[in-house]
């Protein structure tokens, strides 16, 4: 009998630290939780104030008025960036053109059509 006895007694120690176990783990997934709404509530308010600065970052360029070439009844096909540039699809009725703007300046980098056979 005194065999068994020691037995429980092991028995009970070793449910009060699978207890605890339970416990401090369920602890811990409560904070892990916590911590990642946290911070997906913070990214979600900062996201709609201003821009952060990036350390190095060059200034913004001012906003530019840009016409470009095109003839009448064209529209933008798509816009892609290209190589630092922006590559603007222009279509109309002569199967269209690729424009090349400089986004810094704001200017014309260039123009590449289709040439017919």
């Amino acid at each position: 009998m005194a065999g068994l006895d020691r037995a429980s007694g092991n028995s009970a120690q070793n449910l009060r630290g699978l207890k605890a176990l339970v416990i401090g783990l369920g602890v811990l997934i409560v904070l892990g939780t916590a911590l990642v709404v946290g911070v997906i509530v913070k990214r979600i308010y900062d996201a709609g104030s201003a821009p952060a600065k990036v350390a190095g970052a060059k200034a913004e360029a001012p906003a530019a008025d840009l016409r470009i070439p095109a003839a009448a009844g064209a529209a933008i096909g798509g816009i892609a960036a290209a190589d630092g540039r922006l590559a603007v699809w222009v279509k109309d009725g002569g199967g269209g053109k690729v424009v090349l703007i400089d986004p810094r300046t704001g200017r014309l980098a260039g123009t590449v059509t289709l040439a017919p056979r």
